[in-house]
């Protein structure tokens, strides 16, 4: 005993705190088996992170954007899930982010909370938790409205913070871009060999670092033009510039493969983007686009003209060819689309009902099915997934109101409008290059969103308001916090 006692005495302190680290692990491992569950688990590895974080915390927000493409979804319980291991970071980053914002003067005065897209942002917040309040279910609202603090926090807030010149967020994107082409690599060598790169078997090879293959090609779709940036700053790194070039031939290789034909989409009109910025074309651009949707939308409703369009159930199928796809999309009989279809009519008549407070963030799920129309029903209706209505503009309103739409919409139009007029102010070179790769990506994830509900998918919005805060850094200046 006195042997022992003399070991411990003597132990270097950072041995002893090893051991009893170690002795965590063990007990949690048994809980885990004991009790049948992966949570106990998650308990040292957090408490790793946390002590990570005071020693390390730029390391530590650089090792999140590089979990961003490798997380995977994990079920904590029946009703609630996290995105290990990018959410447990986030929490631990947010946490670290207030306890700097309670103590630090400088970041309380910093330039980012008098922007209007901070104004923006803090009125899109107060209203979710106003429609909190209204909602059906106030325990899945609640979760949103947490999950959407934390994600504003670290990905615009900290962000802002954190990336005070371009030489870090050149390093964050690095980071990010071998994490995503890791990804794409083992997705594609996965897909070539067990399902010969096809239309039917590409869900079944994007897990675990992707829930779906929209997921998956949005990534890619989103990160092409950052790819492109990165490509302009490397010219004098000849290997690394011939290297970039070749990643980006794949993973827009990649991306077709993944068969997902908004991202395809979004990805050529991004293409677009200098064109449009050069020409002033924004401004225009918006008012065509919203008097486009508001005659459309007048024109399906009014008098019930999309009954006209109801598919047949019998002819709506799931199609194992992309060709076959694309022309069932055309004449009304691709399933993906007639099931949108249905829950969008669905979410018309739900705003109909509910257009100021909506039925609560993330509500639309429980609440949508009473307001179908049977004759768009498809064979995938009874949605076992619990997926959204498949049109992010479309569930604001059917979850926050009009109000909420609108709010959003508005930070939307700031966002490209600034965008427009920074670009106008900046000379050619890296800053207006890394403008235009911003505002590309920015529109590829806009427009994604018509078909998708992505906001509050890491994959997705975590660059939604890394891009936000990016302009604001931009029309601030990188030096300025």
């Amino acid at each position: 005993m006195s042997s022992l006692t003399n070991l411990l005495k003597y132990r270097d302190w950072r041995e002893g705190m090893s051991l009893i680290y170690f002795a965590l692990v063990v007990v949690c491992v048994s809980m885990a088996i004991a009790l049948e569950s992966m949570v106990p688990v998650a308990i040292p590895f957090i408490l790793l992170l946390l002590v990570f974080s005071v020693t390390q915390f730029e390391k530590l927000f650089l090792l999140l954007w590089i979990t961003i493409p490798l997380s995977t979804e994990f079920s904590v319980t029946d009703s609630l899930g996290t995105d290990m291991p990018a959410e447990p970071i986030m929490w631990i980053l947010f946490g670290f982010y207030i306890l700097m914002w309670s103590h630090s003067s400088r970041i309380r005065s910093s330039a980012a909370f008098r922007h209007p897209v901070f104004a923006l942002i803090v009125l899109h917040l107060g209203w979710i938790f106003i429609t909190f309040i209204y909602a059906v279910d106030q325990v899945v609202a609640l979760k949103f409205f947490l999950s959407k603090l934390w994600y504003v926090g670290v990905f615009f807030l900290l962000a802002y913070y954190m990336l005070d010149n371009r030489k870090k967020f050149n390093r964050i994107m690095t980071a990010v871009f071998a994490s995503l082409l890791f990804t794409a690599v083992v997705i594609f060598v996965r897909h070539a060999i067990e399902g010969g790169l096809t239309f039917a078997s590409i869900n079944s090879v994007v897990d675990p670092f992707y829930r779906n293959k929209v997921n998956y090609s949005s990534l890619i779709a989103l990160f092409l033009p950052i790819l492109a940036y990165l490509y302009t700053e490397s010219s004098r790194r000849p290997g690394w510039r011939k290297f970039l070039a070749v990643s980006f031939v794949f993973l827009v290789i990649a991306m077709y493969f993944g068969y997902t034909r908004a991202a395809m989409i979004a990805a050529v009109a991004a293409a677009f983007t200098p064109f449009i910025l050069r020409f002033k074309l924004i401004k225009p651009i918006l008012v065509a686009g919203v008097l486009a949707a508001g005659f459309l939308s007048w024109y399906m409703f009014e008098g019930e003209t999309y009954l006209e369009h109801s598919p047949d159930f019998d002819r709506t199928i799931m199609h194992q060819r992309f060709d076959n796809l694309l022309e069932a999309t055309y004449q009304f009989e691709d399933i993906s689309t007639m099931e949108r279809f249905y829950r969008w009519i669905a979410g018309y008549y739900m705003v109909v009902d509910e257009p100021v407070t909506g039925f609560g963030p993330n509500n639309f799920y429980g609440s949508y099915k009473p307001y179908t129309v049977l004759s768009f029903q498809t064979y995938v209706s009874d949605n076992p997934e619990q997926s959204g209505i498949h049109n992010y503009y479309l569930m604001l309103m059917v979850e926050q109101g009009i109000p909420g739409f609108l709010i959003f919409f508005a930070l939307i139009v700031v966002f490209l409008v600034r965008a427009q007029k920074i670009y106008e102010k900046l000379d050619p070179g890296p800053d207006r290059n890394l403008l235009t790769a911003v505002t590309a990506s920015m529109i590829v994830i806009l427009l994604l969103q018509l078909m998708n509900d992505q906001i509050e998918v890491d994959k997705v919005g975590t660059f939604f308001w890394l891009w936000l805060a990016i302009l604001v850094k931009m029309e601030y200046g990188w030096k300025k916090r």
